[in-house]
């Protein structure tokens, strides 16, 4: 393989395989979590804490992660992140006896999986030609991986406890890791540091960053600053509704099925496994259309349906169902169209550490929103608060939507989803 083919060329198959296997014991304390409870005799309380170490761990260790591929090859972040992932999720089930035990090591399993994700992303992210498609494949394994673990977990636990179950599925990431080890036999171009590659581009290709178009440096500031704060509304509405759609569903369900709990957790354990293609297409049509101008689609569509979804706690069973479909297809379709238009905005040498502020605020707002929505259903029961608790994600990624119209405006938007001149279509 020549030098600019090197530089060009993506393992992006593998790169999603080994963050599929990364996930795939990633869910499944969360699935067992009420045998865990009685089991060790830890409240709810103690509980909520351990599940919440792992996305702790995730951020803690993307903000490290991220910078250091602007730094060092990143094939060291993916083998570190991979070997940790899966060492403390066999661990799990081995040493965790208490609340206390439980919560390291799941801070250190999400810290594992924050050396894959996001570096991934960012990787995915420099592809020369059809970057949406790219990342929202990489993205869409996230979502696959994540409803992997819920159905080998419920598979596995239906003959095996659940701390074996546990060890079968860490055993199975360990393939991660011999997968990340044979990234080093792959072109090496891609996860070099930025001052470490070529940067000439080939003569009609696009290079390894985009020049912004008339933009100086406080506008193009300005255009990534509006992509990281319409983010934060994709992530605000999203994890609101992953973790408020299976309580919701169980109240809708408590009075007409007796295992209203049960049919809840596989409705949204499917709704979770729709964002799969749901990424996959907007990305490869934010590719022919534009990021600013599919992102914003999306995200009015989505805005609509938390505007409209508390609203059916007593609608007709076929009408929650059509509006939750549309819900799920887009509460998550746009999540590789930001981090592909971040990345063709940003100089290629900080990437990874304006991608970590990236991480840094969406997953904030992620924490607060599951927050907020809970407040509201305590300050008003019934069938109010769910309208208002919707509501509050509707308005949340309406303001992300707002900010991405404003940038469609800027001339730095034209650098996002901007197609080379060898590929545009004659009219």
């Amino acid at each position: 393989m020549d030098n600019r083919k090197e530089q060009t060329y993506i393992p992006i198959g593998l790169l999603a395989l080994i963050q599929l296997l990364v996930l795939v014991p990633s869910c499944c304390l969360p699935a067992v979590l009420p045998l865990v409870e009685r089991q060790w005799g830890i409240s709810h309380a103690e509980s909520g804490v351990m599940v919440a170490a792992f996305q702790a761990g995730y951020v803690a260790a993307a903000l490290v992660a991220l910078p250091l591929t602007d730094r060092i090859d990143a094939r060291h972040v993916f083998v570190g992140g991979a070997v940790l992932s899966a060492v403390t999720h066999f661990l799990f089930p081995l040493l965790a006896r208490d609340a206390l035990s439980g919560t390291l090591l799941r801070a250190l399993t999400g810290a594992g999986l924050g050396g894959i994700y996001m570096p991934g992303v960012k990787i995915i992210s420099q592809a020369p030609a059809s970057r949406g498609r790219a990342v929202g494949f990489y993205v869409s394994s996230y979502l696959a991986g994540t409803s992997l673990s819920f159905a080998l977990t419920g598979a596995f636990t239906a003959f095996l406890p659940w701390q074996e179950a546990y060890l079968v599925l860490a055993g199975i990431s360990f393939a991660a890791v011999f997968l990340s080890l044979w990234l080093w036999r792959q072109p090496a171009g891609a996860f070099l540091p930025c001052r470490r590659q070529n940067k000439t581009p080939e003569p009609g290709k696009a290079g390894p960053a985009r020049e912004v178009p008339q933009a100086g440096k406080t506008q193009r500031n300005l255009a990534l600053a509006l992509v990281i704060l319409g983010y934060t509304g994709h992530m605000w509405e999203m994890y609101g509704l992953r973790s408020w759609l299976a309580p919701f569903l169980t109240a809708v369900f408590q009075e007409h099925y007796a295992r209203a709990t049960s049919l809840a957790a596989t409705l949204t354990a499917f709704s979770v496994m729709l964002g799969a293609p749901s990424t996959l297409l907007a990305g490869w049509l934010s590719d022919r259309l534009g990021r600013t101008r599919t992102a914003l689609a999306i995200m009015l569509t989505s805005a609509a349906c938390s505007l409209t979804f508390g609203w059916l706690l007593a609608a007709p069973l076929w009408l929650l169902l059509l509006v939750g479909l549309v819900y799920s297809l887009t509460v998550t379709a746009d999540s590789p169209i930001f981090s592909a238009g971040l990345a063709e905005i940003a100089p290629r040498e900080k990437l990874g550490s304006i991608m970590a502020w990236q991480t840094l605020v969406g997953y904030l707002f992620a924490t607060v929103s599951p927050a907020v929505f809970g407040l509201l259903l305590d300050l008003y029961p019934g069938p109010a608060g769910w309208v208002l608790a919707f509501s509050s994600l509707g308005a949340g990624v309406l303001v992300g939507a707002a900010l991405m119209f404003y940038l469609s405006f800027l001339p730095a938007s034209r650098a996002m989803g901007e197609r080379p001149p060898s590929q545009r279509v004659s009219r």
